[in-house]
């Protein structure tokens, strides 16, 4: 399978959810062929109604490849992470990973399975994979696991070379203020890894972004400081410090982790989320079942109308947050927004990135 991202810039993690698909997808091909999106495949939703699975595992598979057929270029390289569904797709020990990576394969998806420190050899020896595959090392796992024994078992068992491996290392989420602690902590993370300089890239992921906007005030606007951009700057001015500088990942607008609450339960509020070089803006309103969704027009005026705006041709973002703030077409719901904000944060990095 030819692949036409050879020398990708940015990996930004996705949480499989349709507004970022959608976000994906109005990216242009020249900007698609610069990333390499990680797609975290989503665990089984809860009913909690019935109080029950909200579909199966095979029907959550089903959806996700459609999702990236639609959404991704053929022969361009997607990773692929089942870390949130179970390892057996069924009884008969098939492997989630490989049935997704096998799908997408039929639909010239050039898909790369991304393995974990805990990976079982089961896995290892049925994996489906076109050459080059990606680790995943979470900072909290060299608690458990020796993180180059494990690299270095996966990389055997595959009878592979470091040169076909992507590693992603993943310090999570990080509070802005533990600006200090995350460059210590991301350089001694990072220059713990051996052969750094084997492998084929090396991407670094980080966020700051918080689990959920209950902290921002209503009617407000509110500056969440980038704390992966504190640490990627630490590394490019550290050339002397360390053998590679790695290559920027983040999780756009969105935390590492999934809060699923009941929806009888959850009051929405309007708001916006609106990245920018070091930050992001949160613009937030009121109560959607109070106030309406008209609120989103009025956020959406309240950035055309700042300084923060990058202008309504910098993305396909931005053009739809200029068309909301003129009360053009209709008001849109999370996911709508979600699109949006994403498509503007894909844009900004590949083109700060790039530059």
């Amino acid at each position: 399978m030819s692949n036409k991202n050879k020398n990708p810039i940015y990996l930004p993690i996705l949480k499989g959810k349709k507004g970022e698909y959608d976000a994906l997808k109005e990216l242009t091909s020249e900007e698609k062929k610069l990333i390499l999106p990680l797609i975290e495949i989503p665990a089984i939703p809860w009913d909690f109604v019935n109080e029950k699975p909200a579909t199966t595992i095979e029907k959550q598979i089903d959806s996700s490849v459609k999702s990236i057929i639609k959404t991704w270029n053929e022969n361009l390289e997607i990773l692929i992470d089942t870390y949130y569904l179970e390892e057996n797709l069924n009884s008969k020990g098939d492997k989630t990973l490989n049935s997704i990576v096998e799908k997408l394969f039929k639909e010239k998806i050039n898909a790369i399975p991304v393995l974990n420190v805990y990976s079982s050899d089961e896995l290892l020896d049925s994996l489906i994979y076109d050459k080059t595959i990606c680790i995943r090392v979470a900072f909290n796992e060299q608690e458990l696991f020796d993180i180059n024994i494990e690299i270095e078992r996966i990389i055997k068992k595959l009878k592979i070379k470091h040169s076909q491996v992507y590693l992603l290392l993943d310090m999570g989420f990080i509070d802005q203020s533990q600006t200090h602690m995350a460059k210590i902590a991301s350089t001694s993370f990072y220059t713990s890894i051996n052969k750094i300089i084997e492998f084929k890239e090396i991407f670094f992921a980080a966020t700051s972004f918080p689990i959920n906007l209950s902290s921002c005030k209503t009617n407000s606007i509110t500056k969440i400081d980038r704390i992966e951009i504190i640490i990627n700057d630490h590394f490019n001015n550290s050339p002397t410090r360390i053998k590679r500088i790695p290559k920027f990942s983040d999780y756009c607008v969105s935390n590492p982790e999934i809060e699923e609450i009941d929806p009888r339960l959850m009051t929405m509020s309007a708001s916006i989320r609106y990245t920018v070089d070091d930050a992001w803006y949160i613009f937030k309103a009121a109560s959607v079942k109070k106030y309406s969704f008209e609120q989103f027009y009025d956020l959406a005026k309240e950035i055309t109308s700042s300084t923060l705006y990058y202008g309504e041709d910098f993305s396909w973002g931005d053009k739809l947050i200029n068309e909301k703030s003129k009360r053009q077409g209709g008001t849109g719901n999370p996911t709508t927004w979600r699109q949006i904000a994403t498509n503007h944060h894909l844009t900004l990095m590949i083109t700060n990135l790039s530059s």
